[in-house]
């Protein structure tokens, strides 16, 4: 209900979501990115309806994630997790509960300081600690020795000027460099995360590795690479990425 309303009362983004679809799939028929579209109108609802209620949620680990958390925490080593706003990424703030490491996202605090403070609560009840955007290289790199378990979302527009060119969608997409470029300062794992819905209020996150060593890669191999991983995902349900983002300016 609450999807129906957003998407066909309300109309929220209504032609960004027909126009990104119909931009990366060029090949499927009105009907097919019709029906894409109402899928993602329904389980954007549901992300919202179980942001309201984060209690309920419930996150399990798949045999991928449980092998790489143990082998990280294992092996000390600084670890980095690239994801897209796919799925409801927001669950990823009950990862502490799953692992004794340090478990920390990037945001970039919001201008409203009520709704700020709102979202950071939310975001860190579970023991999550949340990083400053601009300040994220230098607090990593004063507390390389002490290893965590650092989140980015990598699939923002990050302007013209800025990050790696790629292919996604069918189209030359630019993709957020900086977590590339972070990883590569520390040398840390990466990782590829995906979020798979189960049943009513569950979640699973499954984890593929990019690179054990960052700063072995070359020059855009990691940013590349996640973005491949994302596309895979988003081929294989599409309605689960965040179709009503401005990403192709």
């Amino acid at each position: 209900m609450l999807g129906y309303f957003i998407g066909h009362i309300y109309k929220y983004r209504l032609s960004v979501c027909i126009q990104n679809l119909a931009r990366a799939f060029p090949n499927l028929s009105y009907r097919d990115i019709s029906r894409h579209r109402r899928n993602f109108y329904k389980n954007f609802g549901r992300i919202l309806w179980e942001n309201f209620y984060p209690n309920r949620i419930k996150l399990q680990l798949a045999d991928s994630a449980l092998e790489t958390i143990n082998w990280v925490t294992k092996q000390q080593r600084q670890t980095i997790f690239l994801l897209g706003h796919y799925g409801n990424w927001e669950v990823l703030s009950k990862l502490p509960e799953h692992t004794d490491m340090p478990v920390q996202a990037l945001y970039k605090p919001l201008k409203n300081n009520l709704f700020n403070s709102f979202v950071y609560k939310k975001r860190t009840r579970y023991g999550a600690r949340l990083l400053p955007a601009t300040q994220a290289l230098r607090i990593l790199l004063r507390e390389k020795q002490t290893p965590s378990i650092t989140f980015f979302i990598a699939d923002q527009f990050p302007g013209h000027d800025n990050g790696i060119a790629v292919n996604f969608l069918q189209q030359r997409t630019f993709m957020f460099a900086g977590a590339e470029q972070l990883a590569k300062r520390i040398d840390a794992y990466v990782g590829y995360v995906e979020l798979k819905p189960l049943h009513k209020q569950r979640w699973e996150i499954n984890i593929k590795i990019i690179c054990e060593h960052a700063a072995d890669t070359t020059d855009g191999q990691i940013t590349r690479t996640f973005a491949h991983m994302l596309e895979e995902s988003i081929q294989r349900d599409p309605s689960w990425w965040l179709w009503t983002h401005r990403r192709w300016k």
